[in-house]
């Protein structure tokens, strides 16, 4: 059985949460390699290979926690819109409805 990671390990943000927290203070889309790039700048003992921050952005698109766009063969990322839709569709239900 393998020994758990030490405590000191446990306290750093994930690489999910270091890409988006990158891609929440960007104006702009970015690669997969800006990105390994600017979080090997921000931490130097973390750093990350670009096709390792690619994959973990696909995971953030398919979990629509980040938007994938392509411009020729290049592929660039960004933090996902706001979603003030969500919020009105509960309060569009009509009253009466599952009132029973």
């Amino acid at each position: 059985m393998k020994a758990k990671p030490s405590a000191a390990k446990g306290s750093q943000p994930t690489l999910v949460e270091l890409i988006r927290r990158h891609l929440a203070e960007q104006k702009e889309p970015r690669s997969a390699a800006e990105i390994s790039a600017a979080l090997g700048q921000a931490r130097p003992g973390r750093a990350a290979s670009p096709k390792v921050v690619r994959i973990t952005l696909e995971g953030l698109v398919a979990r629509s926690q980040a938007e994938r766009s392509k411009q020729g063969r290049s592929v660039f990322y960004v933090a996902p819109a706001s979603r003030p839709a969500a919020a009105p569709r509960a309060e569009a239900r009509p009253e009466g409805v599952g009132d029973r």
